[in-house]
């Protein structure tokens, strides 16, 4: 019993790290665009991946020859792109917490679209629970009582981008490991990032440099904390910590941009929370 408890409290602090470390790259990306364009930004984060990727690359096991499957790899990377397009800009023209509150909702989109598409189990407590994140989501908009700003349609659109995405790895990884399908994906997105980063193009300073290297590391931590989180502690405790996102990125907000979340990003955050916690627990029962 010790050991479980020892174990979920390891991953409730893995989940914390990624947490900050998300929002830490989404400080480096606000602050790096005050000299470089959004794309350009998203070019030196996919080329500093396949940097940061290399041992994989390097591994035997790497699948260099994906045959038929290569076009569901190329798929995944212009969706890869696009998504990270929409959230870099996103990111400069939207208040730090909004924007990681609306991204909360890619979960629960992946999980309509696996129903939808892949043939999940479609039972009603799923729905529901996308359901309730949608109305999360819209406490947050408020559309009808505010403007829709761009940035807020932006974070929309990278949500079903990415949630399409990882639909697409998940395909792969029935075939693929999921090293591969990482690696491929950062490998694609790399010359795709070049293209409209080209049209915007200059050159970091010193300072570009420190910070496009900053948000590559940050957003690889991220993820590498997030999967410990997952193989460490039961899924129902893990998940809910990915509220510490948002707290962290309301801090950072505040003392980097003075930026303070209104009581609508709070209440929706919760309730969008709530069902993704409530969703990944029937996904963790089912199995």
């Amino acid at each position: 019993m010790q050991v479980r408890l020892n174990a979920n409290l390891q991953g409730i602090l893995w989940m914390i790290l990624a947490g900050a470390s998300f929002a830490a790259s989404n400080v480096a990306v606000r602050l790096a665009a005050e000299d470089l364009h959004p794309f350009v930004i998203v070019f030196f984060r996919s080329i500093l991946g396949v940097v940061l990727l290399a041992h994989v690359f390097l591994s035997k096991k790497f699948i260099w020859n994906p045959g038929p499957r290569l076009k569901l790899h190329l798929l995944r990377g212009i969706l890869q792109t696009t998504a990270l397009l929409c959230l870099y800009t996103a990111i400069t023209v939207t208040p730090m917490a909004t924007v990681i509150a609306l991204a909360f909702i890619t979960p629960l989109v992946t999980a309509g679209g696996a129903i939808i598409f892949l043939g999940e189990p479609s039972r009603l407590n799923r729905w529901a629970a996308v359901l309730l994140g949608l109305v999360g989501a819209l406490i947050i908009i408020r559309p009808g009582l505010i403007t829709v700003s761009f940035g807020i349609m932006l974070i929309l659109a990278y949500a079903v981008q990415q949630a399409t995405s990882n639909l697409t790895a998940k395909q792969l990884t029935r075939h693929e490991p999921v090293s591969t399908v990482v690696a491929w994906m950062t490998l694609l997105s790399t010359p795709l990032t070049l293209i409209p980063a080209l049209f915007v193009w200059s050159w970091p300073d010193a300072w570009g440099w420190w910070l496009v290297t900053f948000n590559a590391i940050c957003s690889t931590i991220a993820h590498l904390a997030t999967t410990q989180a997952y193989r460490l502690a039961d899924i129902t405790i893990a998940d809910p910590m990915i509220f510490f996102r948002l707290i962290a990125g309301a801090i950072f907000g505040y003392i980097f941009f003075n930026e303070v979340p209104d009581i609508w990003v709070w209440m929706g955050s919760a309730v969008i929370i709530l069902a993704a916690t409530l969703l990944s627990r029937d996904n963790h029962v089912s199995k």
